[in-house]
C-alpha cells in the first residue's frame, strides 16, 4: 500500500489547511488520499509558487492564500486537519510553524507531517541526499531558505515536542526502485545542468561547479533512488 493511502485513507479531513503548499503537491495528495475533506486551503509566502499552484490544480472546494507560516492569520482552532510535507528544511525556523500549525488545529484534529530524512542511507539513496545537499547549498548563496535534511530523530522529536496524542508513524524506503533508470538519470543530469546556470551568478561557482560535477560522475556510476520518508499523523 503507498504510504499515503495507508496513513491518510481512514482520515476525515474537513477544513483542511496544508502549510508551505509551494505548487501544491500535497494538496493533491491530500484531496486524492484523504477519506473526505470540505476544503482545502494552502498557503505559502511565495506568490510565483502560489500562481503555479492556481494554475496547475483545478478541484472543487481547493484554494490558496499567500501567508507567513509562523505568523498565520487565521483564529485559534480553524481548521480539523493541518499538514505540511516536504517543507521543514525550507524553514528559517522550524518551531514556530509548528506550533502556529497546533494553535489553527481543532482540539481532536489530526497533525500531519511528511519529510524526506537522511538516515539508513543505501549508496544510491546517498546520490539523493547529496543532490539535495549541494542543489540547497546554490539556493542558500542565491538568498533563498533552503538547508539540509533533517535526520529521523530531528523530526520525530520537533513532532513529539507538540505532545499530541495518538501519534502513528509511517516509514517508506525506496529499496525497490532501479537506481539505474535512465529516465530518473536524465531527470537528475537536468537538475544538474539547471542548478549550475543558477550557480553562476554567485561567488564561489568554481567550487559548486567541481561539486556538481563530482555528483554527475557518482550519479552514472552508482545511480540514485529517493530518500527516506516518514510520514506522522497525531491529534490535537
Amino acid at each position: 500500500m503507498d504510504i499515503f493511502q495507508q496513513a491518510l485513507s481512514e482520515i476525515v479531513g474537513g477544513r483542511v489547511l496544508d502549510v508551505a503548499t509551494q505548487r501544491g503537491g500535497f494538496v493533491r495528495i491530500l484531496s486524492e488520499n484523504l477519506l473526505s475533506y470540505t476544503e482545502i486551503i494552502g498557503i505559502d509566502s511565495s506568490e510565483e509558487v502560489l500562481e503555479a499552484a492556481q494554475h496547475g490544480l483545478h478541484l472543487d472546494g481547493i484554494r490558496f492564500a499567500c501567508m507567513d507560516a509562523s505568523r498565520m492569520g487565521f483564529e485559534d482552532e480553524s481548521f480539523d486537519t493541518v499538514a505540511i510535507s516536504a517543507s521543514l528544511h525550507h524553514l528559517t525556523d522550524v518551531v514556530p510553524v509548528l506550533w502556529e500549525m497546533k494553535r489553527v488545529l481543532r482540539k481532536g484534529g489530526n497533525l500531519i507531517l511528511a519529510e524526506m530524512h537522511r538516515d539508513g542511507q543505501t549508496e544510491a539513496q546517498l546520490t539523493f541526499v547529496h543532490l539535495h545537499h549541494w542543489v540547497a547549498a546554490v539556493d542558500s548563496a542565491l538568498g533563498s531558505v533552503h538547508n539540509r535534511t533533517l535526520a529521523r530523530q530531528e523530526i520525530v522529536d520537533h513532532v513529539e515536542a507538540l505532545e499530541l496524542r495518538h501519534v502513528r508513524f509511517h516509514d517508506s524506503r525506496d529499496s525497490d526502485g532501479d537506481p539505474m533508470d535512465e529516465s530518473q538519470i536524465e531527470r537528475l543530469n537536468a537538475l544538474i545542468d539547471r542548478t549550475l546556470q543558477r550557480a553562476k551568478a554567485v561567488s564561489g561557482y568554481e567550487r559548486f561547479k567541481q561539486r556538481g560535477e563530482e555528483l554527475r560522475r557518482r550519479l552514472h556510476a552508482v545511480g540514485a533512488q529517493r530518500e527516506p520518508g516518514i510520514v506522522i499523523v497525531g491529534e490535537k
